[in-house]
């Protein structure tokens, strides 16, 4: 490293730095001022969005009280202003359940079908799943329904999934199929289940075919 044996000789050499590198430094720092206060107005915009998302929702909420079936329009807006957010997906669920209560079930496998195909979250795709067949299952479309209830979920769900394919499957008349289906749902229960085991008592006679 170059030692100054002199003030002058140190002032110097700050000049030719600065002369060499002071444009690259201003730069440097305006480019670093300009990323930090944008990233900060991008999170301003970000908390105000979501402020104003949860607004809606609360809103929406409120609206449900009150509005009965017609709500359900309200709903759907809202659901298509939003996008795959949280917030959409949890009012697509809710419209769902909004839907079934006004026995309007085709209204309420689309919004399940939604659910499942705009979900960032396993569990929550599961839910739709399990509610969707069961809505496919009132409807009598009993090969949607085990279509449906062929996807994948969570270990903590299939349980659930196996006993309402068995339901299908026993409404179909495939009876040694519905079994089968039922004893995996109780292999998959961690605690009793009294009414699957009941289920499973009502086909103790159907052998594997």
């Amino acid at each position: 490293m170059e030692i100054y044996s002199s003030e002058e000789q140190q002032v110097e050499a700050i000049k030719r730095f600065w002369n060499d590198y002071g444009k690259a430094i201003l730069g440097g720092v305006v480019i670093g001022l300009a990323g930090l206060y944008g990233w900060r107005y991008f999170q301003a915009e970000q908390r105000e969005q979501a402020e104003q998302v949860s607004a809606q929702y609360s809103q929406l909420l409120e609206q449900q009280q009150s509005e009965g079936s017609d709500w359900l329009a309200s709903a759907k807006g809202f659901i298509d202003a939003q996008g795959d957010t949280s917030y959409a997906v949890f009012a697509a669920l809710l419209a769902a359940r909004e839907a079934i209560d006004n026995q309007q079930l085709a209204t309420a496998a689309e919004h399940l079908s939604w659910v499942m195909n705009n979900a960032k979250d396993t569990p929550v795709q599961a839910i739709a799943q399990l509610r969707l067949a069961r809505v496919q299952r009132e409807q009598g479309n009993y090969a949607d329904a085990l279509t449906t209830l062929a996807l994948p979920v969570p270990a903590s769900f299939e349980g659930q999934q196996a006993e309402l394919k068995g339901d299908v499957l026993q409404l179909t008349g495939e009876l040694a199929q519905a079994k089968a289906a039922y004893q995996q749902a109780l292999a998959s229960s961690e605690q009793s289940r009294p009414l699957l085991q009941v289920k499973l008592d009502e086909l103790a006679h159907i052998t594997a075919s």
